[in-house]
């Protein structure tokens, strides 16, 4: 009796165990698949830069101003990006950020939207601030006398309610494009990546004109146009560092260290675009 009881404990136990495992595999027989696959792919930067090295320039003086190395940012993506550029200099040192770009004679045709440039178009170099705390504007090469650099603030049509031209020398910029101009991402009126353009889809027209073509009602003189030299892409600036890059957009990105009176002693200061 004693013997049987024992028995019946011990397949009792068993029967536990058995039924557990008998419901798992239960389960996996129903979870069958109709398909199934996987991708494998390598992620990289979108953003990738040439010249970008850490570089020892020669010694300079306190009060000086000069340039570093020319770095070059590329947007490889299909899609654009936004960057903060952000540096970690002391009190002693100030840093700005400039850029270039060309400026160029069109084909004037009023008839169409977009303006050709033709094989042997006279074009000026200009070097503009990309980001800091003041908006300023030089030609590199070469100058036209009687000709100033102005900022071009599209109207929403363009030839028949044209905007003024407001002057960069003498004016202060908090930021370009402003949000009102047809060329920024705040308004969309105007893509140049829609036209084919430009790679820069928005931004601001720079451009290099007569100062005798500008009216002085702050408009330009048209019949003049084909002595202005046109943006051969829209640039953009502002004091906190944060810069759209468009696709297949390269961007020079060159800085600018103006050293404090009374300054001394070694500096390291370190860029980062993140």
């Amino acid at each position: 009796m004693k013997e049987e009881k024992t028995k019946k404990k011990f397949n009792k136990k068993l029967l536990l165990f058995i039924l557990p495992v008998l419901a798992i595999s239960l389960v996996m027989a129903a979870a069958g698949y109709y398909v199934i696959f996987s991708d494998t792919f390598n992620v990289q930067k979108s953003v990738i830069g040439t010249g970008i090295t850490s570089d020892t320039l020669s010694d300079v003086y306190e009060g000086d101003i000069f340039s570093g190395t020319t770095r070059t940012l590329e947007n490889k993506a299909a899609t654009e990006r936004e960057i903060i550029v952000t540096e970690d200099s002391d009190l002693d040192v100030e840093v700005t950020y400039v850029s270039t770009t060309t400026l160029t004679e069109k084909t004037v045709n009023f008839d169409l939207d977009v303006w050709e440039i033709p094989t042997d178009a006279a074009e000026v170099e200009i070097q503009y601030t990309l980001i800091g705390d003041e908006f300023t504007v030089e030609v590199i090469g070469p100058e036209i006398p009687g000709y100033v650099l102005i900022y071009y603030k599209d109207n929403s049509d363009r030839f028949n309610e044209p905007a003024e031209a407001i002057l960069v020398e003498g004016n202060n910029f908090p930021y370009l494009p402003y949000n009102a101009d047809r060329n920024s991402v705040e308004d969309g009126t105007y893509d140049y990546c829609i036209t084919n353009e430009y790679k820069t889809c928005h931004g601001a027209k720079i451009w290099y004109v007569p100062l005798t073509a500008i009216n002085t009602d702050n408009t330009l003189d048209w019949s003049r146009a084909s002595e202005f030299r046109y943006e051969t892409e829209l640039v953009q600036y502002n004091v906190n560092g944060e810069i759209t890059i468009y696709p297949g957009q390269i961007l020079d990105l060159i800085p600018v260290y103006s050293v404090q009176k009374y300054a001394e002693g070694e500096k390291t200061i370190t860029t980062t675009v993140a």
